[in-house]
């Protein structure tokens, strides 16, 4: 008998049961060993062994922080303040849909009102039992006992990724059969398990066979270290530009509005540099612009093609850039007159950018681009459709097929012409923005001080996860779920 199994049959002989954590703690044997001998043993009918399975469950990150209250819950206590509210005043989207789920509120017209019930919840004293059970969960308690006593605020729990449940089996009720008692009366080792520096030394290997390894005897289970899905995405994105021939670049995550819009002929009063779009900041609050005739010619062309007033003040307000094409800006500015550069030059950037967007399965404050220029003579839409066509078959999409890609005529302040390429999704059965692209405006080449043809594109690049992970959501990706992080598909080019 192998000195694992002897172990074992040892601490259970005069046990009625055991289970695994048991055995370890009384045996002094590894997991791994103690799966080995329960499997090997339960295979010649030495033991009894059930299989258990047990609920495991884990809070999310939005989990925590919901321990401390529920948006439902906020909402209400803040009603309770105001008495009514606007709809269009309530940013939390998800604290009004459940407060209306639970009927705790009124939505007449535009106007947000409590309820009877909703003022009861309101209450200090009111106790909700969805957060009742997500403490009990958070403090570790028994989840199949939880369960039986808030199944239904489990499901809803489950259902809004507060919480995550998995199933776990387990060896349990283990116990020695007659069999087994016969193996332990018999006493006798069947060859060594593990060598060790005594049984090399005494020579007792010499007289005992080795043990054969079964290689289908159960193990913990080990998990490999593996770069976060999105790093290593963005390492992809960034080998197929590089072997492209395109020249990586990079730029200010702070950037100033002169070189986010105005150099990039968005007009000052653009929608989208109000503060519903863009992260203003307060410190610093404004960045100078030190190229003054740089200045002087952005504010000309700024003056001659929208023909209203130009402030330097707003083109100094700090921001976070709301795109990467501001770092494309400045190397347009840097390599355009650039003689000794060889044309056409090609860069690209990946980089973090930054936009006060309402948050959607396929949208988030902050997503990853990809922008990139060519520069140089005589170009034109049919060298910027060949290398986007390119860089998206690189990543695995069917460019041929008109079902699954395509391109199409699009606005954007700092090209003309523009077009986008978008990407059929069939589980969504959704067309989905890849890239937005064109050739950029010779006002802004003009301001630049270059003459020379720019063809330019940002994309993001979150999106195309969806289908490399088959994942349902961008917020899956940032959740940093360790257990997802470990079982993740592989990606999917």
């Amino acid at each position: 008998m192998h000195e694992y199994q002897l172990k074992l049959l040892n601490f259970i002989k005069d046990r009625r049961e055991c289970n695994v954590e048991e055995i370890l703690d009384g045996t002094g044997l590894s997991t791994d060993q103690v799966m080995w001998a329960i499997a090997t043993l339960r295979d010649r009918n030495a033991i009894n062994a059930s299989k258990e399975e047990t609920l495991v469950v884990e809070l999310t990150g939005e989990g925590k922080e919901y321990l401390d209250g529920f948006p439902e819950e906020n909402l209400v206590r803040s009603l309770s303040k105001s008495g009514q509210e606007s709809v269009a005043n309530i940013k939390d989207e998800i604290g009004l849909m459940w407060a209306k789920k639970n009927g705790w509120i009124t939505i007449e017209g535009n106007m947000v009102r409590l309820s009877t019930e909703g003022s009861k919840a309101a209450a200090k004293d009111f106790e909700y039992t969805a957060r009742k059970a997500l403490k009990e969960l958070g403090k570790g308690g028994d989840a199949a006992a939880i369960r039986t006593k808030y199944k239904s605020e489990m499901e809803a729990l489950k259902k809004r990724k507060l919480i995550i449940i998995t199933k776990r089996s387990t060896v349990g009720g283990i116990s020695i059969t007659d069999e087994g008692r016969k193996m332990l009366e018999a006493e006798k080792v069947e060859g060594i398990g593990q060598l060790t520096k005594d049984i090399i030394t005494s020579g007792a290997w010499k007289k005992s066979a080795l043990k054969r390894y079964d290689i289908s005897a159960p193990s913990e289970e080990t998990y490999s270290a593996r770069l976060h899905p999105v790093r290593e995405f963005v390492n992809y994105v960034r080998r197929v530009w590089l072997d492209m021939g395109f020249v990586e670049v990079s730029g200010p995550i702070i950037e100033s509005a002169f070189w986010n819009f105005d150099v990039l002929f968005s007009p000052q009063d653009h929608p989208t540099r109000e503060m519903q779009d863009t992260f203003f900041l307060s410190n610093p609050k404004e960045i100078g612009i030190e190229d003054a005739a740089l200045l002087e010619r952005v504010k000309r062309m700024h003056k001659s093609s929208w023909e209203k007033v130009w402030r330097e003040k707003l083109a100094e307000q700090a921001l976070l850039r709301t795109h990467s094409t501001s770092v494309s800006a400045h190397y347009m500015y840097r390599f355009a007159n650039d003689v000794k550069s060889e044309y056409p030059l090609k860069l690209f950037s990946v980089g973090k950018v930054f936009r006060n967007e309402s948050i959607d399965y396929k949208h988030l404050a902050e997503l990853i681009q990809t922008d990139g220029i060519i520069i140089g003579d005589n170009l034109n839409l049919a060298h910027l459709i060949y290398t986007l066509k390119s860089f998206y078959q690189n990543l695995g999409f069917d460019v041929n097929n008109a079902n699954e890609f395509m391109f199409k005529p699009s606005y954007f302040p700092f090209v003309e012409p523009g077009l986008e390429a978008l990407y059929y999704d069939k589980e969504r059965k959704d067309w989905i923005e890849l890239v937005g692209a064109g050739i950029i405006r010779k006002e802004i080449t003009k301001a630049l001080g270059t003459k020379k043809t720019v063809l330019a594109w940002g994309a993001g690049l979150d999106r195309l996860l969806f289908r490399s992970l088959k994942i349902d959501a961008l917020t899956t990706l940032y959740k940093n779920e360790i257990g997802w992080l470990r079982t993740r598909k592989r990606l999917e080019l």
